[in-house]
């Protein structure tokens, strides 16, 4: 006596699955393996970028300032204040949603309209911190109090500049 509970196979049942499963494993490797439509576009590197920045460092005044909004990893944000060139180092935390906002909102209060031009995100604040020391040397460095050195006398701090007062 049969099992009730069995299903038929149809005989060409099993080669016909075996063949789709071939198909999905060449499709996969195919994949894997060949060059994507959006690496077949060179882009620049991130030592030629560096390399550009590095070379305008020599070029003008600069100021660095260091933002603690909370984190142990640190975005370099280049922010052109009239023709200061401020490297602000900005810890941030987990990844939210709302702290490119934040950021943004806290550096437009802190340094105005200028260019914000961001340079990268390190590991630690020590770290970029180096770098951007490295792109302002001290010879180039002003003074705090200087015009367009460093953020606003005034500026908001992080909640103020969030909620837009």
């Amino acid at each position: 006596m049969s099992d009730p509970v069995a299903l038929p196979i149809a005989p060409n049942a099993m080669p016909v699955a075996a063949l789709g499963a071939v198909v999905l494993v060449l499709l996969t490797w195919a994949h894997a393996i060949l060059p994507r439509v959006e690496d077949a576009v060179p882009r620049p590197s991130a030592f030629e970028a560096y390399a550009h920045e590095a070379t305008a460092a020599g070029l003008g005044r600069c100021a660095l300032y260091h933002a603690r909004f909370g984190g142990q990893r640190a975005q370099l944000i280049k922010v052109m204040n009239g023709s200061v060139r401020n490297y602000v180092v900005v810890e941030i935390g987990k990844r939210d949603p709302r702290m490119p906002s934040l950021r943004s909102n806290w550096l437009k209060s802190a340094y105005g309209e200028g260019e914000h031009t961001w340079l990268g995100e390190y590991a630690s604040a020590d770290t970029a911190l180096a770098k951007a020391a490295s792109l302002c040397p001290p010879s180039s460095r002003c003074w705090p109090g200087e015009a367009d050195c460093g953020p606003k006398a005034q500026t908001l701090t992080p909640a103020q500049a969030f909620f837009g007062r």
